[in-house]
């Protein structure tokens, strides 16, 4: 599992009002990976067994560790509802964003069984306040919004996770638009073999061992061309791995390629380019903090001391 965050929580429920303590019954999250845990976490005295949480955000691994470290008690769990959104937004202000390009959005109950959320057989599986968030979601037309299974949706957050794992942080420790990487021969190279480990690691997966076409859907090269086409799209964009590097945020890189290696560790697979990736992120966004913190290094042996004379 990734690093708990132990800092301060960024969402200031001291701002609510006082009376503001009754259950939430149906409760969206639209944060960062790494920041999801904690939002949860400050209203969680709030969240009953009977609340559905709708979870919108890039990444995988961020549900276990909610239910690790905010509802330990599977008996006392929320229902959750995941989500894969294609939308475009830019974020003007604090709770103001906007609208920037129309897309889609994929919605499943996590746990439920694979049957289609539509059919008669789902009003017996889900929760009540599951079904009316399922509902009023779908219903919106602005969020062009479809429900699908658990397994569909896997493959979806998938698809999605593998783009981010190339285009976020190439772009991040390049410093370049999404378009950029297209146009490089080294970029084409490290993009193949990131995804060469990527799709192995999807296609051992237990989740989606039975389902057909599964190799197919997740080879290294259709999973390129699912890069190229989004970076094609996006080609003006800055990822938002790189704008969080830039403005000394946190990443999402152990949600993206932390979760390929994570994984690939349980199957046997290593993935030592994901990995190294996955540091050189790290390494970068350290770099910045240190340079304005002005650290003292961590490796001191080969530091000269400035009061003796060099050797």
């Amino acid at each position: 599992m990734p690093p708990v965050d132990n800092r301060p929580s960024p969402f200031n429920s001291e701002s609510q009002s006082l009376s503001d303590n009754g259950p939430i019954e149906c409760l969206i999250i639209c944060t960062k990976a790494h920041h999801t845990e904690l939002a949860i976490k400050d209203i969680s005295h709030r969240l009953t067994k009977d609340s559905t949480i709708c979870l919108v955000h890039n990444g995988m691994g961020v549900l276990d560790s909610i239910n690790q470290n905010v509802f330990p008690d599977p008996n006392n769990r929320p229902h959750y509802i995941q989500a894969v959104f294609s939308h475009g937004l830019g974020r003007n202000d604090s709770f103001k964003i906007s609208h920037l390009g129309v897309g889609t959005t994929i919605l499943s109950p996590v746990g439920a069984p694979n049957i289609p959320p539509t059919s008669p057989e789902a009003d017996h599986t889900w929760a009540p306040s599951t079904k009316y968030l399922l509902r009023l979601l779908t219903l919106t037309p602005p969020l062009v919004a479809v429900a699908d299974t658990p397994a569909g949706l896997l493959q979806y957050q998938l698809e999605k996770l593998a783009v981010n794992c190339v285009i976020n942080p190439l772009t991040a420790l390049s410093d370049c638009t999404n378009g950029e990487i297209l146009y490089s021969f080294s970029f084409t190279r490290v993009m193949r073999l990131l995804l060469f480990e990527i799709s192995a690691v999807i296609c051992a997966l237990p989740e989606l061992q039975g389902i057909p076409g599964i190799e197919d859907r997740f080879s290294p090269e259709r999973l390129r061309r699912l890069v190229v086409n989004i970076a094609s799209n996006t080609a003006k964009n800055h990822s938002s791995m790189q704008q969080d590097i830039n403005q000394r945020r946190l990443t999402e890189i152990e949600y993206f390629n932390g979760w390929i290696v994570r994984r690939g560790e349980e199957l046997g697979i290593k993935c030592a380019l994901n990995y190294m990736i996955k540091h050189l992120v790290a390494a970068k966004a350290a770099t910045h903090r240190s340079r304005e913190a002005g650290a003292i290094p961590l490796d001191l042996d080969n530091v000269i001391s400035t009061n003796e004379p060099p050797i």
